[in-house]
């Protein structure tokens, strides 16, 4: 899985970015065979001025599947990294287990048939 981490007008040391980067492959770690790509775009919207102006959009590129995309606002960063990586571990254990129940429908369709 490749992760890219982009930021506009929101200044992150170093071990910042190492740190947010790690708390999303954390929350993502069990669904690493279905993720190919993880895009994450942090954004300050209004500059310095505060509020409720960080945006954060995450898109998770799966196999066979089509991009999943995620977005939130908040005023701390750390916050909203925190809500989006829970947010997509959320989306893709969903979507997991609406394919598995689809597969084991169809199986059954096949054997009684």
């Amino acid at each position: 899985m490749h992760m890219t981490l982009r930021c506009s007008g929101v200044e992150i040391a170093g071990h910042r970015r190492d740190a947010y980067r790690e708390i999303l492959l954390s929350s993502l770690e069990r669904f690493q065979h279905r993720l190919r790509r993880v895009s994450l775009y942090l954004e300050d919207t209004n500059g310095p001025r505060g509020g409720v102006d960080k945006q954060c959009r995450c898109v998770l590129h799966l196999t066979r599947m089509p991009p999943i995309v995620i977005q939130d606002k908040d005023e701390s960063l750390s916050n909203l990294i925190y809500r989006v990586a829970n947010r997509a571990s959320y989306v893709l254990s969903q979507k997991a287990d609406r394919r598995n129940k689809r597969a084991l429908r169809d199986r059954g369709r096949i054997r009684v048939a």
